[in-house]
């Protein structure tokens, strides 16, 4: 099994700690499950939502969106590689990657106004909570400094938690790729390639608040015929 299939497992156990997955409906299509265990390099969301949501949940449109948690991220080496120190987070990468993390998912939940973002919890009928969990560089150090491809991808969670109760709605564990996840190794500004990251994560999170309410994704919908 390969790292991010082992990574994979570990979060879905990790979710299975948090909440009973038996009682949670896994929205996540088949093929991608498929993809996800053999360990094959593609991008993908699991979305878990409750099987109990409230019944005014369709009608929830304001969302705070709560700092994220850098604290606990992993930096998964490639297979042999010993562990490298300095992907540590800085206080003031940390600034910067909260607005960009804050912003790109603002966009994304606005977006045809199927959302309003909050600057406060109080009074926000949902409330996100994102941990960046992981970063799976493709290559160590050493060898993207000799020219090697700087790819690799990034894995977070996201909670969904009612902001009236404390519950938790839905559950998203996503992971992206990206041509230059090296970008989130020395975050100076905010950088076009860490912010496309966050910018698809956003556009997951919204489908996955869409599937909790039972409402189409109005976007998809343009696109059939």
């Amino acid at each position: 099994m390969s790292i991010k299939a082992m990574l994979i497992v570990a979060l879905l156990i990790w979710l299975g700690g948090c909440a009973q997955l038996d009682e949670w409906t896994s929205t996540t299509p088949k093929s991608e499950q498929a993809a996800v265990a053999t360990g094959e390099p593609i991008d993908a969301a699991a979305v878990y939502v409750s099987q109990d949501p409230p019944p005014d949940v369709a009608g929830f449109r304001s969302i705070y969106i709560a700092p994220a948690n850098l604290a606990n991220m992993q930096v998964i080496q490639p297979e042999g590689a010993p562990a490298d120190g300095e992907w540590w987070v800085t206080d003031e990468e940390a600034d910067i990657l909260q607005r960009m993390i804050a912003y790109e998912f603002s966009v994304a939940l606005t977006y045809q106004s199927d959302f309003i973002t909050v600057t406060n919890a109080s009074g926000a009928q949902l409330v996100l909570n994102t941990a960046v969990v992981a970063v799976h560089p493709n290559e160590t150090r050493s060898s993207v400094a000799k020219g090697a491809r700087p790819s690799g991808s990034i894995t977070v969670s996201i909670a969904v938690v009612n902001g009236a109760t404390g519950k938790v709605l839905a559950r998203i564990v996503d992971t992206r790729s990206s041509e230059d996840v090296w970008a989130f190794n020395e975050v100076t500004s905010d950088d076009p390639a860490v912010s496309a990251i966050f910018q698809s994560l956003g556009g997951d999170i919204r489908r996955g608040i869409l599937t909790l309410q039972g409402r189409p994704d109005p976007a998809m919908s343009q696109l059939l015929p």
